[in-house]
């Protein structure tokens, strides 16, 4: 989990932010980003403002980790690590047409999915699998629907049999709309529970052997095209139970 993460999603420590910011008391740096934040996003500032007490309603908790997460996002943009690295990523998903509350949101939720989407632990920040994850962007963020399409197709159509093609072409389908309906995006460990909840675990034990094996010789071509990385491609693997992974 990012530091800045970790700071903010401390319900008082976000609103004695806001307080200072209100009253023109002096912030520190990784304040002034959350009160940039916090600007952004002038409905989730006035949820957290409404709260009374300290158990949060399930909205006041969505914008606490939106905050929290976007300011982690504008922190990794001046890291001396990851700056690079976020540069190239925001420049892709601009160049092709994204607005910067979208790319915003896209660099977001990679940390989101760092710092709560494994089984590592919580108070470490895994920089290297961001960096990555942000070197994925440029090839999720230029792939089409058409190229999407092609990809399916060409996958589909390399299974040695009628058996593996079918389940090839199964499990393409499936997973893109699960991981990609509303455009590229990162894979996750959540669209691969949701791929084997829906299309693997009540099947019977021929159709998942082989639907299993599409899935991880899916994504080995999806890390071939640049599209997951090699981190990703391990922890995917491990998420649907690959020994080999």
């Amino acid at each position: 989990m990012h530091p800045l993460i970790g700071r903010f999603l401390n319900l008082e420590a976000a609103r004695e932010t806001l307080r200072k910011e209100k009253a023109g008391e002096p912030l520190d740096a990784e304040e002034q980003l959350f009160i940039a934040a916090a600007s952004a996003h002038p409905h989730e500032r006035a949820e957290l403002l409404g709260v009374s007490g300290r158990k949060l309603a399930s909205d006041a908790q969505a914008s606490l980790v939106l905050l929290a997460t976007h300011t982690a996002a504008r922190a990794i943009a001046q890291d001396s690590k990851l700056g690079a690295a976020t540069a190239k990523a925001r420049e892709a998903l601009t160049s092709e047409g994204s607005s910067e509350e979208e790319t915003e949101a896209f660099i977001a939720a990679i940390l989101l999915e760092e710092a709560f989407g494994y089984e590592e632990e919580v108070d470490t920040f895994d920089a290297a699998f961001v960096e990555e994850a942000l070197t994925e962007v440029p090839a999720l963020a230029a792939l089409t629907r058409e190229g999407v399409d092609a990809l399916m197709v060409r996958f589909s159509e390399k299974g040695a049999t009628e058996t593996e093609r079918t389940a090839r072409a199964h499990i393409a389908k499936s997973l893109f709309d699960i991981a990609w309906s509303e455009g590229p995006t990162p894979i996750n460990p959540e669209h691969m529970d949701q791929l084997v909840e829906s299309e693997i675990a009540d099947q019977s034990e021929e159709v998942q052997e082989a639907r299993l094996r599409a899935t991880v010789e899916l994504l080995q071509l999806l890390s071939q095209q640049g599209l997951i990385g090699p981190m990703r491609l391990s922890r995917l693997r491990a998420q649907i139970g690959d020994e080999d992974a």
